[in-house]
């Protein structure tokens, strides 16, 4: 077995320099981001890397030597740290950071990025080099990381670091030693002879980013067995460690933090993807640390990318993620840790047939009386009508948690709301919050409105109207939305999934300072179609950002509203939604529209989508213009998005439930100000821009696009619209317009509206 082991370090052990003096360190440098980025594009086209940017007020010592190994192999051996630190002379908590490679590839330049993003938010972030396989396996790369705990520790004065506050990140491999490093606080077996040796080792927290926990799980065996009997050669797992299980067990063992948690192991955050095999042994080291009283956090970026780290959306969410954990364990003053209320520990039963509203509401209660804290559901699913969050209070949904909604209206009283962009009494979402500044819902678990009955009472009513010959509306089956949020500021929603909504999914009115984040939002389209279940509802917001994220309902993907009618505009209950930022999303085929703004929706102005994948049959930018309501769409961008859609721009009239209310008014609709660009993929065609007969459209730009289609047509009665190096099929568009009679047909819900529903 160890010739399988050790002949290719061998070969390059015994690579000397040209000289032929001291054997050069040998070096695997296949793992890079941009090597990793050229993969990752080809399935996820909205991943952006993120490259290296000192942020202002940001201070950095590059290549600072923290240990020499003396008398290696290769001569005297210095490892090497960077250094990043806010500008100015304070003390602040130290976070070591440990890249990814399995073991054997990839240098500490791979977390530059993430260290200065944190370094900016009051933290000294620590880059490590240590020892990879080509040069040393097992236990080498962990005692040098012990050893530069205790050089950081050492001096920390010099850098101004707090050395009661150092804490311990890593990527992939290297978060399997972070979360080692951690959990063998005060063990001598993990400690290593580097230097520093008076200095203690222990660190207060560890932030693992998509690392294993054990080796010695099952499937961590028998994986490792069959590869190397299918290739004849060691995977990296084995390599590094000495061997496969049956030959090196005390270093499987030895590496497995699992093993060696004790009360002074250090709380965690783990980071993981939607990768289930790089979280081996996460849940089973958090049902340790639940037992001993040991605080964790477990958050999902839910996407099939390993090294979601390296690219934006998802790098923003990590950081986040990662300094909230960090605020939370280090500064108490700014991030108070809240009381945790598990609600299985208050009477609520793990039990799917049981309907629970009144013992889940009362644990909210009662952490609102308490003076607030975090709902938390583990691990089962839970039956409940609607609930109402309170202030101070948040909602955590733990991996495999459900809650599940009532099919049962009854279960979700009319209260004041809002619906289709008019302030009305409607019946309760399964989860509310009125004006619950910092609200949170964070995954990974699931939030199921369980909407198959309300979606074959809807389609029968809609029958069933149709065969009167009458009209019907959308709320004439009641129906539940999913989430809704009113008033409440600096709101977020994080690696959630919200799944099978009766209604609208999630719904947000007057909510500032909101983020959307890594969340998955689904609704079927077959068997039975879950009409209007609108992925994202932006109601009168400002200052939004939805990212990260999978979207994929019958209806609209990130919708914006706001009011509508011949007097909306005048209206205090309405407003503008503004300053909206989509980005890394990506958008499935169930949808309707991916971008729309309408179908009520007075004013948007400062809306970016960007670096998104599609994957349907609809248009990417959706405007619906109303004649029966004053609105302005401006100051609107869409850039860098790939994939396959139906249309790439689509703006007409919409006269779903038309109505002047009386009046002699005819309000008119503005565009302005905005640009499409570059755009890639397969489509139908480019689409329409054929508004109301008295609307106007100025300054708006398509450029840098280059699709195949079924159609080279794009229908545009604007002649200032500018097209600039448009390419269809590797030919110009032929642009012709659109009378009113072909504006009905081009509209892409034309088959779900009823004409008597449009009459002006």
């Amino acid at each position: 077995m160890r010739k399988y082991i050790f002949s290719g370090l061998l070969a390059l052990t015994f690579a000397v320099s040209a000289q032929g003096a001291t054997p050069e360190i040998p070096r695997d440098t296949s793992f890079t981001t941009y090597s990793t980025a050229k993969k990752i594009r080809k399935y996820h086209p909205e991943a952006v890397l993120a490259k290296p940017e000192l942020p202002a007020g940001v201070r950095e010592y590059r290549d600072v030597v923290y240990t020499t190994l003396k008398g290696t192999r290769f001569g005297d051996r210095d490892l090497h740290v960077d250094i990043f630190r806010p500008d100015d002379d304070k003390t602040y908590p130290a976070m070591l950071m440990i890249h990814g490679g399995g073991w054997n590839s990839g240098d500490k330049s791979l977390q530059v990025p993430m260290a200065q993003q944190i370094a900016a938010r009051g933290y000294v972030t620590i880059p490590v080099e240590y020892r990879l396989i080509p040069e040393a396996v097992y236990p080498a790369g962990l005692h040098d990381i012990k050893t530069a705990v205790r050089w950081a520790r050492a001096n920390a004065a010099k850098y101004g670091i707090d050395p009661d506050k150092i804490a311990v990140s890593g990527c992939s491999a290297g978060a399997q030693l972070a979360t080692l490093v951690g959990v063998t606080n005060g063990s001598k077996r993990h400690e290593g002879k580097g230097e520093w040796r008076k200095t203690s080792s222990e660190v207060q927290a560890v932030v693992n980013m998509d690392g294993i926990a054990t080796f010695v799980s099952e499937s961590n065996i028998a994986d490792a067995e069959d590869r190397f009997k299918k290739k004849g050669v060691l995977p990296v797992n084995a390599l590094w460690l000495g061997g496969l299980y049956k030959d090196s067990p005390e270093n499987w063992k030895e590496a497995s933090a699992i093993l060696w948690t004790t009360p002074k192991s250090a709380p965690v955050c783990f980071i993981s993807s939607g990768l289930p095999r790089y979280s081996d042994g996460r849940d089973s080291l958090v049902s340790v640390y639940d037992s001993l009283g040991i605080y964790s956090e477990r958050h999902r970026i839910p996407v099939d990318v390993h090294p979601f780290w390296f690219f934006h959306p998802w790098v923003d969410t990590t950081v986040d993620y990662a300094v909230r954990f960090l605020d939370r364990m280090f500064k108490p003053e700014i991030a108070a840790t809240p009381k945790r209320y598990r609600v299985t520990d208050f009477g609520v039963a793990n039990d799917s047939t049981l309907l629970q509203t009144s013992a889940l509401q009362a644990v909210i209660d009662r952490a609102e009386a308490e003076g607030g804290g975090e709902i938390v559901v583990p691990r089962g699913t839970f039956l409940s009508g609607a609930l109402f969050f309170k202030p101070g209070t948040k909602l955590t949904l733990e991996e495999g948690a459900v809650i599940k909604g009532s099919d049962d209206i009854k279960d979700y009283p009319p209260i004041p709301s809002r619906m289709e962009g008019r302030s009305i009494y409607y019946h309760a979402a399964l989860i509310n919050a009125y004006h619950v500044d910092n609200f949170e819902i964070s995954g990974p678990g699931t939030i199921n409105g369980n909407g198959h009955k309300f979606w074959v009472e809807f389609w029968d009513n809609v029958d069933k109207a149709r065969k009167e010959n009458r009209p019907w509306t959308n709320l004439e089956v009641r129906r539940p939305r999913l989430v809704f949020l009113w008033g409440c500021d600096n709101a977020r929603l994080s690696g959630v999934r919200l799944v099978n909504s009766a209604f609208w999914t999630s719904h947000f009115y007057r909510c500032n300072d909101l983020i959307v984040e890594n969340c998955e939002v689904q609704a079927p389209r077959e068997p039975v179609r879950a009409p209007s279940s609108d992925a994202i509802d932006l109601d009168g917001c400002h200052r939004v950002v939805v990212r990260g994220c999978y979207l994929n309902c019958d209806d609209d993907g990130v919708c914006l509203k706001g009011g509508k009618g011949v007097y909306a505009n005048c209206s205090y209950e309405n407003d503008s939604v503004t300053d909206v930022l989509v980005e890394g999303c990506v958008f499935g085929p169930n949808l309707h529209g991916t971008l729309t703004l309408g179908s009520e929706c007075i004013h948007a102005d400062g809306v970016v989508m960007r670096n998104c994948r599609v994957d349907n049959d609809c248009s990417v930018l959706r405007l619906k213009m109303r004649p029966d309501t004053y609105q302005v769409y401006e100051n609107i961008k869409v850039e860098n998005i790939s994939g396959r859609f139906g249309t790439l721009i689509e703006i007409l009239p919409w006269k779903q439930f038309f109505t002047l209310e009386g009046s002699d008014e005819r309000p008119v609709g503005k565009i302005r100000n905005v640009s499409i660009d570059n755009v890639s993929g397969k489509c139908g065609g480019l689409g329409v821009i054929a508004a109301n007969a008295d609307d106007t459209v100025e300054n708006f730009t398509i450029s840098d696009v280059d699709i195949k289609a079924s159609s080279d047509t794009l229908r545009c009665n604007y002649p200032q619209v500018r097209l600039i190096n448009v390419r269809i099929n590797g030919k110009a568009p032929v642009v012709l317009t659109a009378d009113e009679e072909m504006k009905a047909s081009l509209n892409f819900d034309a088959v779900d509206l009823d004409k008597k529903n449009e009459s002006q």
